[in-house]
This record gives C-alpha cells, sequence and structure tokens, in this order.
C-alpha cells in the first residue's frame, strides 16, 4: 500500500469523524421515540455514501474482503460495519428482519475481512 500525503491524511481523518458523528446522532435518534426509522436508514445511507465517497456502491457490491481492500483503511471498514449496524438495528425495528440479517451477515464479514487483512484491532 503507497504512503498516503498528508493532506490525504487530513481528509481521510476528516471523513471519518465525520462517520464516527453520524453514528452517534443515528443511535440517539434510534433511542428516542420521536425519530422516524426511514429518516435513521436514510442518515445511515448517507453516511456511508460520504465515508466511501463516489465509489460507494460499487463497494457495496463486492465480497467483504475485496470491499475492505478497496476501502484501503481498517478505521473506515469499522466505521462502515457500524453504519450497517445502526441501519440493521433500524430495520428490525421496522419489521424487516431479513434485511437486518443481511446486514449483520455483512458486519461480520467486514470485520472478518478487517482483521485478516490488517490483523487484529486494539482498541484505544
Amino acid at each position: 500500500m503507497r504512503s498516503r500525503g498528508n493532506t490525504e491524511e487530513d481528509y481521510l481523518l476528516r471523513v471519518i469523524k465525520q462517520a464516527a458523528d453520524a453514528i452517534r446522532l443515528l443511535r440517539h435518534r434510534l433511542m428516542g421515540t420521536t425519530s422516524s426509522i426511514d429518516g435513521v436508514r436514510a442518515g445511515a445511507a448517507t453516511a456511508i455514501g460520504a465515508l466511501l465517497g463516489p465509489r460507494a456502491s460499487l463497494i457495496d457490491k463486492l465480497d467483504a474482503s475485496s470491499a475492505a481492500q478497496l476501502v484501503g483503511h481498517p478505521d473506515t471498514v469499522d466505521l462502515w460495519a457500524d453504519l450497517l449496524e445502526v441501519d440493521a438495528e433500524a430495520a428490525e425495528r421496522d419489521g424487516d428482519v431479513s434485511g437486518a440479517a443481511l446486514e449483520r451477515q455483512r458486519v461480520r464479514e467486514l470485520r472478518a475481512a478487517v482483521i485478516a487483512i490488517w490483523g487484529p484491532r486494539q482498541d484505544p
């Protein structure tokens, strides 16, 4: 993997922070009673699009290992998986149990790919 320049690294850190903020907001909205499930799901989709960039729809179609390699950074893949977990919870609350199960399977596959590619992650 090639080294990243300061500008690219700064951009990546900004995108990661924005995705983490979106996860916190969406989880908070799921805990409330006035938030619409559709709004949470739309917010998760928007955050995933921002996190993965213009190739998001392509990346989503790939197997987990190929997708993780194309994303290129374990923190980004972890945040993507976190956003999918939020969406899965919203789907389940909306009665889409099979859709939620599929998303949770994708989360497990992405997390396994991170470990296979970059090794076990250490929590800060």
